[in-house]
């Protein structure tokens, strides 16, 4: 295409961005000057770091979001609750109530790191399954800057913080002598920031990394153009707010960042050897599977490497290599704990959540009815009560009317191979497990 005509394209295409864009009254939709930051102290206590984080939170939630005493959330969640789940956290909650036996996990550590427009809440599931699987270890999660709070905190947060507390993270327990094998978990935009670290920061005891819905590059090749949409308009799509853990709108800024982060993954520059562990869906809306896997074949060099590959409607993986572990996609009904529901394959959002879960799970208090806010509050209430004929899935198959069958489409919100999936991180986080019969 002649570049001249590709520029006036997006000139157009920006132009009627502005023409369109409209500004919005609700105090939550612009900064609030109190977002989610870096400890300006290194080695802050992380405790000392999860107490101000959470009372940050809760003192914005409670001025821009509880203003009328009412819950905005589904749920009915309070200012606190709401705190809780998405600030950062450790369990046990001192180092002092760590115990010292290593059949237990004492020596281990594992660091958490969410994704983009998400909070801590999206791997806290995991972590109580991980302190489960070893009592002794140390589990921590951070909190990337601008999250958490209200999403008009989104517009102004960079990557370059989000890097800086993930080398916070992981320096709160390079220091303590306690800890000795470093196992960091991320998801989605975790992932590169885990990445990037390998290659930019310390990593003397980080023994294997465990990579959910792996973002070495977005879905959409588009994703370059995040950056001057940005200069013209905040949001690129602008939900109701609901869901207690996470954001539901997304700002022009969040996709910039996440492009600047993400845009040169995809070179030997950051090729590692530490073992690793990652987990993709062929059908994952947000990221690109398909470079992932590439990325996971050349990139990954260690002896000990797999790859857990859900695979999908859409799965016509191209890259191949030893590691990778094909799990099919199943049957459309599926059951858990007495309850029948339908799931059409594995969706980016629910990778890391117990189907037990009490706010996401199968039985849990929030759906993901988002895409039908934009139809009207009856659409997205019906979305929400329907049991018997809503399906959990990826974007895709929003489109399929033989999936849905006159149903409705609810975003996957978890995994429902979540048991499986961390009986390989449990396996691959002990040396002398072979991850590879657990597999099979």
């Amino acid at each position: 295409m002649d570049v001249n005509k590709l520029f006036r394209r997006i000139f157009t295409v920006l132009v009627l961005l502005v023409l369109s864009a409209c500004s919005s009254e609700q105090s939550w939709l612009k900064p609030t000057g109190s977002a989610a930051g870096v400890p300006k102290d290194q080695n802050l206590a992380f405790e000392q770091y999860v107490s101000d984080s959470r009372s940050n939170i809760e003192q914005v939630l409670e001025k821009f979001r509880f203003a009328n005493s009412q819950s905005p959330y589904v749920g009915d969640y309070n200012a606190q609750q709401v705190a809780k789940m998405r600030g950062p956290f450790q369990i046990p909650d001192s180092e002092q109530n760590l115990c010292k036996d290593q059949s237990s996990g004492a020596g281990k550590g594992f660091l958490l790191i969410h994704g983009l427009t998400d909070s801590p809440y999206l791997l806290k599931g995991m972590a109580q399954s991980l302190h489960q699987a070893y009592p002794c270890s140390l589990v921590r999660a951070v909190l990337l800057p601008g999250h958490g709070t209200v999403v008009g905190d989104s517009l102004q947060m960079k990557y370059q913080d989000w890097q800086a507390i993930t080398d916070y993270g992981v320096h709160s327990f390079q220091r303590m002598q306690s800890i000795d094998e470093l196992y960091v978990v991320g998801f989605s935009t975790g992932t590169a920031l885990a990445i990037k670290h390998l290659q930019q920061g310390n990593s003397d005891k980080i023994k294997g990394m465990i990579l959910l819905s792996t973002a070495v590059k977005a879905k959409s090749d588009l994703a370059w153009m995040a950056g001057y949409v940005n200069l013209f308009k905040d949001w690129i799509g602008v939900n109701q707010e609901r869901d207690a853990a996470r954001y539901s709108s997304f700002s022009s800024n969040a996709g910039a960042q996440f492009y600047q982060l993400t845009k040169d993954l995809m070179s030997p520059k950051y090729q590692f050897d530490i073992p690793v562990l990652m987990a993709v869906s062929a059908d994952d809306a947000t990221i690109d599977p398909e470079a992932a896997r590439e990325f996971f074949c050349k990139y990954s060099t260690s002896q000990r490497k797999h790859l857990i590959w859900y695979r999908g409607y859409a799965d016509k993986p191209t890259a191949n290599c030893t590691g990778v572990y094909e799990v099919e996609q199943g049957e459309l009904q599926q059951s858990f704990a007495g309850s029948s529901y339908k799931y059409a394959n594995t969706a980016h959002t629910g990778i890391s959540v117990d189907p037990a879960d009490n706010h996401y799970g199968v039985a849990g208090v929030y759906r993901d009815c988002k895409a039908y806010e934009a139809d009207g509050e009856k659409q997205w209430q019906s979305c929400m009560q329907d049991t018997d004929s809503s399906i959990f899935g990826e974007k895709n198959i929003a489109q399929m009317d033989t999936v849905l069958a006159g149903g409705y489409w609810r975003r996957g919100t978890f995994n429902r191979q979540y048991q499986q999936l961390m009986q390989s991180i449990v396996c691959f986080a002990d040396q002398g497990c072979n991850l590879n019969e657990i597999l099979r």
